[in-house]
């Protein structure tokens, strides 16, 4: 289990392997970690899992779904305005998920520099509510 100065994290790689480690809750530690995971690795980061708030990265192909748990709510970043859906491997597993609902991976590294202030988060981007 994560805390609000860490964050849990999952990779699923292509090959099959599983890992699980937890690293500094900061966008230093975010983008080392980033930066040595494989493009076709599923991620996925967890920061204060089990508690509101809560931030959830799911990464896979250069894409990310970015969810943030606030007061028992669930809310989605929207990145863009694009149409459709896109294939992503989240969990090991393949979902559709529409393409406005994706962010990049760099956008999704610079949340982490947000926390903990996710009430200023959720003002300063824009977001899909459950």
């Amino acid at each position: 289990m994560t805390s609000k100065d860490s964050i849990g994290c999952e990779i699923w790689s292509v090959d099959g392997d599983f890992i699980e480690q937890v690293f500094p809750a900061n966008r230093g530690a975010v983008s080392e970690f980033l930066a040595s995971v494989g493009p076709d690795d599923s991620v996925s980061m967890v920061w204060n899992d089990g508690e509101d708030p809560c931030l959830m990265i799911a990464l896979s192909e250069g894409r990310a779904i970015v969810t943030l748990i606030l007061n028992a709510a669930f809310h989605t970043l929207v990145g863009s305005v694009e149409v459709g859906d896109v294939e992503l491997v989240v969990g090991g597993q393949s979902i559709l998920q529409p393409k406005r609902l994706t962010v990049s991976v760099d956008d999704a590294a610079r949340l982490i520099g947000e926390i903990p202030d996710v009430e200023g988060m959720l003002q300063r981007h824009s977001w899909h509510r459950e």
